[in-house]
């Protein structure tokens, strides 16, 4: 009974906390969209390359104990996209066209919704654009799952595999991003997973999303669930990998918080 209370209570904040941090966030940065924003926080999962990887930037790393304080810059690269400088790292493209349990792009139900929107005869950048279009929560077919949010807050799973998330049309913000890597990579286009956080000194919340790879621009960041491409300042990426498992995030053991604003340059 009380395990049970325990998981509709982590449901509650799950939601309102991606909820309101990918809404909120879009309408407070709306009209103020800053160059870049210097956040602070404190956690014991990262990598330090993907901290430095653009478009942000690893300001300062310091160890405490079996946690780090880190700052680092965000940048505005949802309003500001074609100023955006994006990493253009070649490295292991092939590394990210690859199918996982998570993302099983060879699924007749991923198959299908690629032909339904006629992904194949898109360029990499329209391919993102009709994707997000399609599954994001606002306006698309995909809901958010307080019960799976509960569930991968305490460990007891990775979340649902794409093929599974388009069978319910239901998921968290790791459903929306392996739906959105899975028919990414079906088209041939190299697509992340990335685990992050969405920052604020008064409202913060650990957050999934993807990077695609496109040839001129290079690895530009989108977020499935609120359907935008780019992100704001206060996405903070800290882990990314082929899948959720494959960054080595472990939501039942991570240690996060102490966060505020260093700068803001306008």
């Amino acid at each position: 009974m009380m395990n049970n209370m325990k998981k509709v209570i982590i449901a509650i904040i799950c939601t309102s906390s991606i909820i309101l941090c990918t809404l909120l966030c879009l309408a407070a940065y709306k009209k103020n969209t800053e160059s870049y924003i210097e956040f602070s926080f404190v956690t014991n999962q990262y990598d330090e390359k993907v901290l430095s990887s653009a478009p942000q930037k690893l300001i300062s790393l310091k160890k405490i104990g079996a946690q780090s304080e880190i700052t680092v810059r965000g940048k505005d690269s949802f309003h500001n996209f074609s100023k955006t400088k994006f990493s253009k790292n070649k490295n292991d493209l092939d590394k990210y066209l690859q199918k996982t349990d998570f993302i099983d792009f060879d699924n007749e139900e991923v198959i299908q919704l690629s032909e339904s929107l006629n992904l194949s005869e898109l360029e990499p950048l329209d391919c993102a654009k009709t994707i997000l279009k399609s599954i994001n929560q606002n306006t698309g077919f995909i809901k958010y799952d307080n019960a799976l949010a509960a569930d991968i807050s305490l460990g007891y799973t990775f979340g649902r595999s794409a093929s599974e998330t388009l069978k319910t049309s239901m998921g968290t913000c790791g459903e929306f991003a392996n739906v959105f890597t899975a028919l990414m990579r079906l088209n041939n286009i190299p697509c992340k997973y990335i685990c992050g956080c969405c920052l604020d000194p008064s409202y913060s919340t650990l957050h999934a999303w993807a990077e695609f790879y496109d040839e001129k621009l290079g690895w530009i960041p989108v977020d499935p669930q609120a359907g935008i491409l780019g992100v704001l300042p206060n996405y903070i990426k800290r882990l990314e990998g082929i899948d959720f498992p494959d960054t080595g995030s472990d939501f039942s053991k991570i240690k996060f918080g102490n966060v505020r604003i260093v700068e803001v340059k306008e």
